[in-house]
């Protein structure tokens, strides 16, 4: 076997366990957040018993296997959920990291190559991010504020590590500022243009659109689709363009299908929309920012 192909597939490998334990950590963000209680204190018990769990009853996805989905304890099922989250974030990790297997960093190597290195933790955080976020407005239909702001933040890390190689700052900023201006073209018109909400009206009337309009859109009733707008917008710029096509085509199709169909039918997934087609725009267009 090749030296350096089996420096790369250990090094995938190290990624995609180390994907399982974040994702057992991911499950722990998507079960407190929500409901304002710290990710950083207090121990994982049962939901049924509240018996504490051990250390063999939290390795990542296996302990799960290895207890065929039951609590060790009282026997209650284990929601499977936990595992796939587990499973998903390890394939996630593994599959980015794969792909950018020439990123791998070896002792001496140039500059760039450590950027390259150390943008791909960049970009598994942000995947994590995307998890977490999704998962949360599928079970609870809402958004966080909080969670945009993280991509923000992680983005703010790549801009700063892209003046380490000052000449791929600006192409950083170029495919983000990009990809931010076409994301929020797009909302603007689905804001302001797109109707809103069907009103009853008397027969001879006919069911009328009536028009979406900025006051409506910050109503408090919208506050989940708000704060998934924010995240699109701060998704698009953090991938940059091309890597932002997908979102940029598939979003915006989810939002106005929202709007028109059933009330809130959609809303739920619109974040697993988003992650999806960030993940997409990542695996088709990699290179420039991530």
């Amino acid at each position: 076997m090749d030296i350096m192909f089996a420096f790369q597939l250990m090094n995938t490998i190290f990624f995609g366990v180390f994907g399982l334990v974040i994702g057992s950590f991911l499950n722990v963000c998507i079960y407190r957040l929500p409901e304002g209680r710290t990710i950083v204190k207090g121990h994982s018990m049962c939901m049924s018993c509240s018996h504490e769990l051990g250390a063999l009853d939290l390795v990542p996805l296996f302990s799960w296997l290895f207890l065929r989905g039951r609590c060790r304890y009282c026997g209650s099922p284990i929601a499977s959920r936990y595992a796939k989250i587990e499973g998903l974030t390890g394939l996630v990790f593994a599959g980015l990291a794969w792909q950018r297997r020439e990123y791998f960093y070896l002792p001496g190597a140039a500059v760039q190559d450590l950027i390259k290195y150390i943008s791909l933790f960049i970009l598994l955080a942000l995947a994590a991010v995307m998890i977490v976020s999704m998962m949360i407005q599928k079970d609870h239909s809402k958004g966080m504020y909080g969670l945009s702001v993280s991509v923000s933040v992680l983005f703010l890390l790549r801009l700063i590590l892209s003046f380490l190689d000052i000449n791929a700052l600006r192409p950083v900023l170029v495919s983000a500022g990009t990809g931010l201006l076409g994301a929020a073209a797009l909302l603007s018109v689905i804001i302001f243009i797109t109707p809103f909400q069907r009103r009853s009206l008397p027969p001879q009337s006919g069911n009328k659109w009536k028009a979406k309009t900025l006051m409506a859109y910050f109503a408090a009733e919208n506050r989940t689709i708000r704060t998934t707008d924010v995240l699109f917008l701060a998704v698009a710029a953090s991938i940059g363009f091309p890597s932002a096509i997908p979102c940029l085509c598939i979003y915006p199709l989810f939002r106005v299908a929202q709007l028109a169909g059933k009330k809130d039918r959609l809303l739920p997934y619109m974040g697993v929309i988003l992650a999806a087609s960030a993940l997409c725009g990542v695996v088709l267009f990699p290179d420039i920012i991530f």
